[in-house]
């Protein structure tokens, strides 16, 4: 990989906790040079072509937001590659004047993808919206007590709530000043680092080092190790402090632990939520489930289990989060399209491109196209294409 860095297209945001910098952009590369792409943000803060101000596109324009997390930012494709622009292409091959309107943001949870609806999402008078869920991360994002664990404590964001009643409370703005309490004190400062120069040294001018860094990162026993000391570079040093086995793994545990079970309860109070808002402004609302690479590829899930022995001994169901969110929807009467069986399907076939990348786990143009026909043919399915 390059020496450069990728840039920063991201700032603070009080509600959303973080959010795309207007007008910002630059290259994107993989550290195991899986990619490397253009990304422009845009003047309404969407990774998107040029959007009119003014939120107005015309009445006979069918309108498709989409809000999602960096699936939907989809970093590692060109913009026309991504699925919402191979979904608009082929709505208007098919007749319809359509006009997908891209609100991924990476990390973000499916609480701040409701609050950005409620903030900004409504004013393009969608005529679907469409909420993606991943399913190893998101619920844990939106559930505070695991999000903080994910990220060793630190918190960088507004968490919605429920009440005694079990009703909904919407997040007051962040302020990170104020933010810690005795419940969620604030992690301690990491201890120093004596080999952090060296490591940016080398990195400026080793081109062994940037091409052995990433793969050391993501072995355990080196990363520990070898990040505290800062060899690795601040990423490393960092990530050394993080759970030995990532938190977000956990929702393929079973059974599910208390922490679980309420983040589950949460999400669902979101989503009701979000429903309600979007069918109030004359929108339709259906969610998409995305699959995570290991769900689709067996042989990922043993590398998991082989790089994490106390994994080894516990119960995992791969597809539990699949039902438990399915029952959440069906049982909410929210319509919903599950994409896991779509690409085990497809993965199945012998001369099938790969759907994931290898190192970075997110969509390769060959899964953003399979996710823009299979949300296509549901849309089309569910007569959500009409006016």
């Amino acid at each position: 990989p390059p020496p450069i860095p990728t840039p920063n297209i991201w700032e603070p945001q009080p509600l959303l906790g973080w959010w795309h910098t207007p007008n910002s952009g630059g290259t994107f590369y993989s550290s195991y040079n899986e990619y490397q792409t253009e990304v422009r943000i845009n003047a309404l803060r969407l990774r998107d072509e040029a959007l009119r101000a003014d939120y107005d596109f015309g009445d006979d324009t069918f309108k498709i937001l989409v809000l999602a997390d960096s699936f939907g930012e989809a970093l590692q494709v060109p913009l026309e590659a991504t699925f919402y622009k191979q979904l608009q292409a082929g709505l208007r091959a098919d007749g319809l004047k359509a006009q997908t309107i891209n609100a991924g943001v990476g990390s973000w949870g499916t609480d701040q993808e409701a609050t950005f609806f409620r903030l900004e999402g409504y004013k393009y008078q969608p005529d679907v919206t469409l909420l993606f869920f991943f399913t190893r991360n998101d619920m844990v994002n939106t559930y505070k007590p695991l999000e903080t664990a994910r990220i060793g404590g630190s918190l960088q964001k507004s968490f919605y709530r429920l009440d005694e009643s079990g009703a909904l409370v919407y997040p007051e703005p962040f302020n990170p000043d104020t933010a810690y309490d005795a419940d969620y004190p604030k992690p301690p400062a990491l201890p120093p680092a004596p080999l952090l120069p060296a490591a940016d040294w080398l990195w400026l001018h080793s081109h062994l080092y940037r091409l052995l860094t990433p793969w050391l990162q993501d072995m355990p026993p080196a990363l520990k190790a070898l990040g505290p000391g800062g060899i690795l570079g601040g990423a490393g040093q960092i990530r050394a402090t993080h759970p030995a086995v990532p938190v977000p793994f956990y929702t393929y545990q079973t059974p599910l632990s208390t922490d679980w079970q309420q983040g589950w309860k949460l999400v669902e109070a979101i989503l009701v939520d979000l429903q309600t808002q979007v069918k109030a402004t004359g929108s339709r609302f259906a969610v998409v489930i995305i699959p995570a690479k290991e769900q689709v590829y067996p042989q990922q899930w043993e590398k998991t289990l082989a790089a994490n022995p106390t994994m080894q001994s516990l119960n995992w169901d791969l597809t539990q989060p699949n039902r438990q969110l399915s029952q959440i929807l069906k049982s909410n009467g929210i319509l919903y399209l599950d994409l896991l069986p779509i690409f085990t399907d497809a993965a199945a076939q012998s001369d099938a491109p790969p759907l994931y990348f290898t190192h970075d786990g997110h969509w390769t143009a060959a899964g953003h196209a399979l996710t823009a026909q299979a949300v296509g043919a549901f849309l089309q399915q569910e007569a959500l294409l009409n006016k």
